[in-house]
């Protein structure tokens, strides 16, 4: 089932009738939640629902600006910190979730952050570029490296579709509403990640290429062999890396390792 579109008249606060980005803040904060909430150079509001909320946000103007809109708020704590560089599992304690309207630059680099933490968040609600949400929550049989790599941690799903005409000044770019449930531990265990995603990575880069070609010219072996090699682990060899579920990316892995 597809995500329903955004309501902009049953969301907006603004007397311009566009969306206030930090909505996407509002909408993850259910009573009673710890929120780590980002900003993108926006304020907060309904957040008094949510037990304690930290707020992270890079421009020292900002951070100011928001001490003071929301200095009534106790449950409230903004920090200034990139949150790229941040221990977000430092700054609530557990379970707590993560939600925000972010700059699309920042959007891979942080879910990678995100879910790598000790302690990941109990749930990510983040507003990307729609492009990018529907590369992240793919069905099986159009996946990416970026749907792999939330999917080793979590499940994705899209949430909700917004178009452009819901912020002002109108963007160049649709956006979507994406929330990742991460497991309580990623598929493969945390030492083999960075193996595994070294191992992935060329087949996504070659996907129009079959798998037997891919793991002929990776392992220096011929195509025969490539082939048996798929065989064996019950992998069609004619199959492209965008086919492949997460459990037959393991096997693949778990079959190829080095010794």
């Amino acid at each position: 089932m597809s995500a329903p579109e955004f309501d902009l008249q049953a969301h907006s606060t603004r007397s311009d009738g566009a969306l206030e980005p930090s909505a996407v803040v509002a909408a993850a904060a259910a009573a009673g939640v710890r929120l780590l909430a980002l900003t993108d150079h926006d304020t907060f509001y309904g957040v008094g629902r949510a037990r304690a909320v930290a707020g992270v946000e890079i421009d020292p103007a900002c951070v100011k600006a928001l001490g003071l809109t929301l200095r009534d708020r106790s449950n409230v704590r903004i920090v200034e910190a990139n949150i790229l560089r941040t221990a977000v599992s430092e700054l609530l304690p557990s379970p707590y979730r993560v939600a925000g309207n972010i700059p699309y630059n920042l959007t891979g680099a942080l879910f990678v952050h995100l879910l790598e933490e000790p302690q990941p968040p109990a749930r990510i609600d983040l507003l990307v570029q729609k492009e990018v949400a529907e590369r992240i929550a793919a069905p099986p049989g159009d996946w990416s490296l970026a749907t792999l790599g939330v999917r080793v941690y979590g499940r994705p799903e899209l949430t909700l579709r917004v178009p452009r005409s819901a912020f002002l000044p109108v963007p160049r770019v649709d956006s979507a509403l994406v929330r990742i449930t991460p497991d309580a531990q990623p598929a493969l265990p945390r030492a083999d990640l960075p193996a595994f995603f070294e191992f992935v990575t060329p087949f996504f880069q070659a996907r129009r290429k079959q798998l037997t070609f891919v793991l002929s010219r990776r392992r220096g072996v011929s195509g025969t062999e490539a082939r048996a090699r798929l065989s064996v682990i019950g992998i069609d060899p004619a199959r492209r890396a965008e086919t492949l579920t997460l459990e037959e990316w393991r096997r693949l892995f778990e079959n190829e390792r080095e010794p």
